[in-house]
């Protein structure tokens, strides 16, 4: 078994002296618990490094990764349940969920809903306080008396 410094996964350049889960969370759409259920249903051991990986072990991942609900892994894992146009669980990554998460946003602003007003004023959405932070203006605070 050869050691490769770069593991080339999904388009993301991976450091091969990562363990796997914490390198396949590096990819975008793929987090923490996603990346240790495709470990475990590929028979991946956790102290495994992605270097040491063979390239059929890639191609595995990369079609788990592409298609998680096939490979066993539950539905609840994947990032996009009830999907609008297909209406099924799909997963999605890379550049292709950074676009539809820009679709989604832009819709929110065409409908006009509470959530597309507050991204279009470019303020906290999800229920943050905006009293001290969010807002680029003057702070509020206490002023100190002249004298």
């Amino acid at each position: 078994m050869s050691f490769r410094h770069l593991v080339r996964i999904k388009s993301t350049d991976l450091e091969g002296h990562l363990p796997v889960s914490m390198g396949l969370s590096r990819i975008t759409g793929v987090n923490n618990r996603l990346a240790q259920a495709i470990a475990k249903s590929l028979n991946i051991p956790a102290s495994e490094r992605i270097g040491f990986l063979t390239d059929v072990k890639i191609k595995e991942i990369e079609t788990v990764i592409s298609d998680p609900i096939a490979a066993g892994i539950p539905e609840w894992l994947v990032n996009r349940r009830k999907d609008r146009q297909t209406g099924g669980n799909i997963h999605i990554t890379e550049a292709q969920l950074i676009l539809q998460t820009k679709q989604d946003i832009e819709r929110y602003i065409r409908i006009r809903s509470r959530r597309g007003i507050r991204h279009q004023f470019k303020l906290k959405v999800r229920g943050q306080k905006t009293r001290t932070h969010g807002s680029k203006g003057t702070t509020v605070g206490v002023s100190k008396r002249r004298r």
